[in-house]
């Protein structure tokens, strides 16, 4: 009896041996200068980025292993910096062989996925490098008012940049069924007009269609195309600085500008004078404006408001890009101004300085 006992758990143990182990990713290597430091390891996914989880280094050694849903852009590097290594990770085996105090300069090898995207990667560099020498050049030439020298700089980044994104281009051709062309494709076109979009996703295998960054992409096109030029605006309610509750729909016979803006931020502190005279010489006929602020620091919002005599309303939810009437309105960078006709129909979007001008005064002179 004991000996077919014996026998019996030496099947098991040998069947549970058999079993295929579940695809993980696992990396594996050597991070110099990580003692008494946190390591963590960030994704990129439709939540944006977040910490998945912090690496647990003994002398040097890296030993991880997790199981990701699928192929995802990661980032490791020291918490709380930007100092990050940053590939495409996907559930195979992967190897890190560098120091945490220069860790973007790692050495990284991984599997295919990985490979399509470090493709674009080492590129990036390259075309960063060009950047920057141009940033400087142009500099030096405003400085000495060569103007003529100016221009020419700019074509040249100009030039560079469009190189790059040929090329990026070129890689997602070449690979059409690779998660990580969804993401190249996702950062090429992901701010650019609809119609871009959809010419972005067209490059894509059909295959793709369940990525994070496939899925990102469609839906922000569903979001351009609910409030683009000739749909009704979407309502939304917010509170104004006394807290008290403001809906859109409540400007309906009025021509109005919806301005997205913040505190901190240069462009919309800049445009706030042209926007000053705008509302100064059309308030009374039938024009008026509701600042939509992406700030966090209410004293600073207000603030803002007072320095720079923005006397329409202004509401906030202080949440920051997390604000639910720029996600409504698929806002990813500010300023952005949409106008609206008196029945709250959107004519137009992004306009601002002389041309924002023209338009009011066409629509009320």
């Amino acid at each position: 009896m004991k000996n077919l006992l014996f026998v019996a758990v030496t099947v098991i143990a040998v069947l549970a041996s058999c079993q295929p182990q579940a695809p993980a990713f696992k990396l594996s290597g050597k991070i110099d200068g990580a003692a008494d430091k946190v390591v963590t390891i960030s994704v990129y996914d439709k939540d944006g980025v977040n910490v998945k989880d912090t690496l647990t280094i003994t002398d040097g050694v890296v030993n991880y292993s997790t199981e990701l849903t699928e192929p995802v852009f990661v980032m490791v590097g020291e918490a709380g910096t930007r100092n990050t290594v940053n590939f495409f990770a996907e559930n195979v085996d992967y190897t890190i062989n560098g120091s945490l105090d220069a860790i973007k300069d790692a050495e990284v090898t991984g599997g295919a996925v990985f490979n399509v995207y470090k493709s674009v990667s080492d590129m990036s560099a390259e075309i960063n490098a060009k950047s920057d020498e141009l940033k400087k050049a142009y500099g030096e030439a405003g400085q000495a008012g060569d103007t003529a020298k100016q221009r020419v700089i700019y074509e040249e980044y100009q030039a560079n940049q469009e190189k790059f994104e040929t090329a990026q281009l070129d890689v997602v051709k070449a690979n059409p069924a690779s998660p990580a062309s969804a993401f190249i494709i996702s950062n090429v076109y992901g701010y650019g007009a609809i119609e871009e979009m959809k010419e972005g996703l067209a490059m894509l295998d059909a295959s793709l269609a369940n990525s994070t960054y496939y899925i990102s992409l469609s839906e922000k096109i569903a979001k351009l195309e609910a409030v683009a030029v000739g749909k009704m605006a979407p309502d939304f309610t917010m509170n104004d600085p006394e807290g008290n509750p403001v809906s859109l729909s409540s400007f309906k016979g009025k021509y109005l500008l919806v301005d997205f803006w913040a505190s901190w931020c240069g462009p919309c502190r800049r445009e706030n004078p042209h926007v000053v005279e705008l509302y100064a010489e059309f308030k009374d006929k039938g024009f008026d404006i509701l600042g939509v602020s992406l700030d966090q620091k209410e004293d600073a919002w207000l603030k803002a408001i007072e320095d720079d005599k923005l006397t329409w309303n202004h509401v906030s939810d202080l949440k920051g890009w997390g604000n639910e009437a720029a996600k409504l309105y698929a806002v990813s960078g500010i300023p952005h101004t949409v106008l609206l006709d008196k029945d709250g129909k959107i004519i137009a979007k992004n306009l601002r300085g002389d041309e924002l001008r023209a338009k009011v005064a066409e629509l009320l002179n």
